[in-house]
C-alpha cells in the first residue's frame, strides 16, 4: 500500500474514529454528570420546598392545640350533653357558633370549623370561601373508615388532602382538611370530635415560588402525592385528583425520604425527583424536561459530528491533491512531531527551499513557538485560577441557609418577637458582612463574632438539637487568621454529627497560644465517625494526587469536603507544617485540631 492510502487510512483509524468514540463517551458521561448534577441541586430545592411546607402545617398543628382547649370549643362540646328544650338549644347553638368564628381569625387559611359533640350535635363555622367539607351526621362518621384512625390517634391531628376522601372533603376545592378528637380539660374524657378545613392557596404559593421560568429554561412542575399514590396538588393544575401511575410506572409514592430517576413522565423523557413530607405519607415530586437539560449536550453532539465530517472531506481531498508532491516533507515534519510529541519544544524543521515546504516548515516551527508560549501561559492561568477558586470558596454563603434564616425571621415577625428579630437580624449581618470581607486575612476577633453568628442562628432554628461553648483568650483576639476558617467545620458537626443524636450537642471551641502557634480545638459530642469514614476523609487528597476521579470516590460522601477545603487552604497559605487533624469514633464524637503561626 502507498502512501497516500497509508495516509488516509491512518488518518481515519487515528484520528477520526477517536474522535467519534471520544464524542459519544463524552455525551453518555456529561449526561450522567448532569443527571447527579441535576438531582442533587434538585434535593437540595426539594428539601427547602418540603420545609416550608412542613412548617405550613406544624404552624396550623399548633393553631389547633391551642384551639381545642379553647373555652368557647370545651363549653360547646359539654352544652350538648346538656338536657334543654328545642329552642333554648337552638339559640345555644347559634350563640356557640359565632364564637367558634374567632378561632377562624387566627390563621387567615382557616376556611370553616366543624364540631361533633357525641349525642351527635353539630356546630358549625365558616368564612365565605368556598368549601367542600359535607357535614354528615355523627352515627355515619362513626362509620366512616376515617374513623378508626381519629381514634387510634388520640387526639393527635389526622390530615386529608385534597380529593383523598372525596365523599367527605369533595372534590370542588382543592382544600386540605384536619381531623381530630377533642377531651374535655376536665375530666381528659372523649367530649366529641373538630373538623378544620384550610385553603391550599399558600401550599400553592409555595410550589409556584420555586418554577422557574424563562426563555432559556422550562417549567419545573411540582406535585404532592399521597401514600396511594393520588395526585392531590399538581402546580400547574392538570393532574389534580388523578393517580400518578397514570403518568409514570416510578413507584413514587414509596419514597423513605428522597430519591432522584430519570424516566418517562406522561410522554416526555424527564428527570423526576421525590421527597418525603413526613406527614400522612405525603410525597412532594418534581419533573423537569430532560431535554431542556441536555440540549447543550446535543448540540455538541451536533459540532463533533459536523466536525468529523469536514475532517473526512478534507483528509480525502489533501490525499487526492497534495500528499503525492509533499510526502517527503510531510514526514520530515512527522518526525520532528514525534519529537514534540515527546516534549522536545526545541526542535525545528530547516526552511530551505522555494515551494510550499518552506511555508510548512515555518508554519511547524511557529506552531512548536505557539505551543511552548501557550504551555506556559496554561500553567500560569492555572495557578491564577486556583487561586481565584480559593478566594470564592472563601466568599460562599449557601443560598438555602440564607433563605431558611430569613423565614426564619420572617415567622418571628408573624409572632410579633421584635427583640428576636434585632437579634437574628444583628447576626446575620455579621455573618454576611464577614463573609463578603475584602480581605482573605481577618482578625481572630471577627472569625469568632463570625461563627458565633453562625451558631445563634442555627440554634434558633434547630432549638433543643445543640448548645456550644467558646473559650478564646484574650491575648488572641487580635491576631489573624484566614477568613471563614471556623465555620465550615461547626457546619459538619451541626448538620452531621449531631443527626440521630439521642441526647443534647455540644460543640466546644478553644483556643491555646503556645509559643509562635494558634491551636484551635473544635470538638462536639456528635454520633462521631467509623474507621471507614474516616480514612475515606483523609485519603481525598491521595485520591486527587493520583488523578483518579475524586467524585467516584468518595460518592455520597459529601461529609469530608468542607474538612478538605479548609484543610487545602491553611496548607497553601501558610505552608505544609500547619493545617488541620481529624480525630473520631463512631459514638464518641469528632475532635478537630488547627494549628496556625502566631501573626497580627
Amino acid at each position: 500500500m502507498n502512501l497516500r492510502p497509508k495516509l488516509l487510512l491512518a488518518f481515519i483509524t487515528l484520528i477520526v474514529l477517536p474522535l467519534i468514540g471520544l464524542g459519544i463517551a463524552s455525551f453518555l458521561k456529561s449526561e450522567h454528570l448532569l443527571e447527579k448534577k441535576y438531582g442533587e441541586q434538585t434535593e437540595i430545592t426539594l428539601k427547602a420546598v418540603g420545609g416550608n411546607i412542613r412548617y405550613f402545617f406544624r404552624e396550623l398543628d399548633q393553631l389547633s392545640d391551642s384551639s381545642v382547649t379553647n373555652p368557647s370549643v370545651q363549653e360547646a362540646l359539654r352544652s350538648s350533653r346538656a338536657s334543654v328544650n328545642d329552642a333554648s338549644r337552638l339559640i345555644a347553638i347559634s350563640q356557640y357558633e359565632k364564637s367558634l368564628g374567632k378561632i377562624l381569625f387566627q390563621n387567615p387559611a382557616l376556611s370553616m370549623v366543624v364540631l361533633y359533640g357525641k349525642d351527635g350535635t353539630m356546630f358549625r363555622s365558616y368564612r365565605n370561601d368556598p368549601t367542600t367539607f359535607k357535614p354528615i351526621p355523627y352515627d355515619l362518621l362513626q362509620g366512616h373508615s376515617v374513623y378508626p384512625d381519629i381514634m387510634r390517634l388520640a387526639g393527635r391531628p389526622l390530615w386529608l388532602g385534597p380529593y383523598e376522601q372525596p365523599e367527605l372533603t369533595g372534590t370542588g376545592a382543592a382544600l386540605f382538611t384536619q381531623m381530630r378528637l377533642v377531651k374535655d380539660v376536665d375530666t381528659l374524657n372523649d367530649s366529641g370530635i373538630m373538623v378544620t378545613q384550610i385553603k391550599s392557596d399558600e401550599v400553592d404559593n409555595m410550589l409556584q415560588d420555586f418554577t422557574l421560568t424563562g426563555e432559556l429554561q422550562t417549567q419545573t412542575r411540582y406535585l404532592i402525592i399521597d401514600r396511594d399514590g393520588l395526585v392531590m396538588m399538581d402546580s400547574r393544575h392538570e393532574l389534580d385528583g388523578r393517580l400518578v401511575e397514570d403518568e409514570t410506572k416510578l413507584d413514587l409514592q414509596a419514597t423513605e425520604r428522597y430519591a432522584s430517576y430519570h424516566g418517562l413522565f406522561g410522554r416526555e423523557d424527564s428527570l423526576i425527583s421525590a421527597y418525603n413530607l413526613d406527614r400522612s405519607g405525603w410525597v412532594l415530586v418534581s419533573v423537569k424536561s430532560w431535554q431542556s437539560l441536555t440540549s447543550e449536550n446535543v448540540r455538541f453532539l451536533q459540532w463533533i459530528g459536523g466536525i468529523t465530517l469536514l475532517c473526512l472531506i478534507s483528509a480525502v481531498l489533501f490525499n487526492i491533491f497534495f500528499v503525492s508532491r509533499v510526502a517527503k516533507a510531510i514526514i520530515r515534519v512527522v518526525r520532528k512531531m514525534r519529537l514534540v510529541e515527546q516534549g522536545v519544544l526545541d526542535t525545528r524543521v530547516p526552511a530551505t527551499g522555494k515551494d510550499e515546504t518552506v511555508l510548512l516548515a515555518r508554519s511547524f516551527n511557529s506552531m512548536v513557538d505557539t505551543i511552548g508560549r501557550l504551555l506556559s501561559e496554561v500553567r500560569t492561568e492555572q495557578e491564577r485560577k486556583q487561586r481565584a477558586e480559593m478566594m470564592l470558596m472563601q466568599a460562599q454563603i449557601k443560598p438555602h441557609f440564607l433563605f431558611n434564616t430569613l423565614e426564619s425571621i420572617n415567622a418571628l415577625a408573624a409572632q410579633n418577637e421584635g427583640g428576636k428579630i434585632m437579634a437574628m437580624v444583628r447576626r446575620l449581618s455579621i455573618l454576611l458582612r464577614t463573609s463578603m470581607h475584602h480581605s482573605e486575612i481577618i482578625t481572630i476577633r471577627q472569625e469568632i463574632e463570625h461563627v458565633r453568628s453562625y451558631l445563634d442562628i442555627q440554634k434558633y432554628r434547630f432549638e433543643d438539637v445543640f448548645s456550644y461553648e467558646l473559650d478564646i483568650p484574650e491575648e488572641a483576639l487580635d491576631d489573624t487568621i484566614l477568613k471563614l476558617t471556623l465555620q465550615p467545620l461547626v457546619e459538619n458537626s451541626i448538620q452531621h454529627g449531631f443527626e440521630g443524636l439521642p441526647h443534647m450537642g455540644m460543640i466546644h471551641i478553644a483556643l491555646a497560644v503556645e509559643e509562635n502557634e494558634l491551636v484551635f480545638m473544635i470538638s462536639d459530642n456528635g454520633i462521631g465517625m467509623d474507621v471507614v469514614a474516616l480514612k475515606r476523609i483523609n485519603g481525598l487528597s491521595r485520591i486527587r494526587e493520583r488523578g483518579l476521579d475524586a467524585d467516584d470516590a468518595v460518592h455520597g460522601e459529601r461529609r469530608g469536603l468542607g474538612l478538605h477545603n479548609v484543610a487545602d487552604r491553611l496548607r497553601i497559605h501558610y505552608g505544609a507544617r500547619y493545617g488541620l487533624r481529624l480525630c473520631s469514633a463512631a459514638g464518641h464524637g469528632t475532635v478537630i485540631r488547627i494549628t496556625i503561626p502566631r501573626q497580627r
